[in-house]
């Protein structure tokens, strides 16, 4: 993919954690989708990851909020990154003095070893006594207030963050990267329509600044789409991130990988194959779940969804074969698809697949008690 590619700031989880996550099968470790939470989870729109509006609105496809991710999400990796590009700029800039440079360098350091370690509070704390009018501090600060939940406040800092970016006449990208951020946090209070529009403005003004659209940020708008019941654009959104990933090379992992792309084709075509079912075209969905399932076999998303999808297709001994595989040869297991909630408002299946799945598990729960 030529060009550079916008990326909005997602709170770096997978640079806190040191490396993506794997989930083995039979002994083989495969990348498990990101979401982009996770917003990735990555970019503060991941998920999800599928986006992880501070774990609210997206999930890993292998069986965390991705929690996604598109986070399993990767979402505290821009924080981190912000705070070392902030002490950097302040170094090329003029300063009071010497100490009070040095405090505020400290107190950065302080607030990245707080967010790395999920103590929010204290990284919030710490971001108070600086953050004041700059917008790169207002960004870090809401990023943390996503992570803890906090939407509304974040959406102020966020929306404070604009105004000085654009008062400032500050570069397209630079505003293209809070629109993303504000519209994780409007996912997260369920507000989509007006996370669907910060998404489509962040699109424009990237796609105006020069860089390439991220995948991260169309995938989360399909999100949007799905939360709204918009199957056919939902798909259209997913199909495209799934494109993008599979033609970037992504972030050079410990090892030398690239798994966050990997993950995040795999993670946005899962998507899309879910969408289908949800059309109903079954027999299609049914044929992209079973590559998507060949080609990430430590993934859990698709074996569930397969046990639901066949289960509805009167393919019962088939979608026990599907649920059994997930449940006991693939590390992260089957456990969290068997809450509803989680199913349908973290991993944001749609609501027929939720159906079918829990129709397949009653008639299982049954069966058990029978032979009890």
């Amino acid at each position: 993919m030529s060009g550079m590619q916008f990326t909005a700031p997602q709170p770096l989880r997978q640079m806190a954690a040191g490396g993506a996550r794997s989930a083995a099968v039979r002994g083989h470790h495969t990348p498990l989708p990101a979401g982009p939470r996770r917003r990735c989870r990555l970019i503060s729109a991941c998920a999800s990851s599928n986006g992880d509006a501070g774990s609210a609105s997206s999930s890993d496809g292998g069986g965390g909020a991705a929690t996604g991710t598109l986070a399993a999400s990767a979402r505290r990796r821009a924080v981190l990154l912000l705070l070392p590009a902030a002490a950097a700029a302040r170094a090329l800039a003029p300063a009071a003095s010497s100490a009070a440079a040095l405090d505020a360098a400290e107190v950065e350091s302080a607030a990245y070893e707080a967010y790395a370690s999920k103590d929010f509070a204290r990284a919030l704390q710490l971001l108070d006594s600086i953050a004041a009018d700059e917008p790169r501090f207002l960004e870090m600060r809401a990023q943390v207030l996503v992570d803890a939940k906090s939407f509304e406040k974040a959406i102020s800092d966020y929306s404070d963050a604009l105004r000085l970016a654009e008062d400032a006449d500050a570069p397209l990208t630079t505003r293209a990267r809070l629109l993303a951020g504000r519209a994780l946090a409007l996912e997260g209070l369920a507000r989509w329509r007006e996370a669907l529009g910060d998404y489509d403005s962040a699109l424009r003004l990237a796609a105006a600044g020069g860089e390439s659209p991220d995948p991260y940020v169309i995938n989360s708008r399909g999100n949007c789409y799905n939360s709204l019941k918009e199957w056919e654009a939902a798909r259209f959104d997913y199909l495209a991130a799934a494109n993008i990933f599979q033609q970037s090379r992504g972030f050079r992992g410990p090892h030398g990988g690239t798994t966050a792309r990997l993950d995040g084709a795999i993670f946005a075509a899962s998507n899309a194959a879910l969408m289908l079912a949800e059309m109903g075209d079954y027999d299609s969905a049914e044929g992209e779940m079973r590559r998507i399932a060949r080609r990430a076999p430590g993934s859990a998303d698709m074996r569930v969804a397969l046990a639901a999808l066949l289960w509805r297709r009167g393919q019962e001994a088939a979608a026990e074969e599907q649920w059994q595989f997930a449940c006991d040869n693939i590390t992260v297991g089957c456990r969290k698809y068997q809450d509803r909630d989680w199913l349908s408002r973290i991993r944001r299946w749609p609501p027929s697949m939720c159906a079918a799945l829990s129709d397949f598990l009653a008639l299982q729960r049954g069966a058990g008690a029978g032979a009890a």
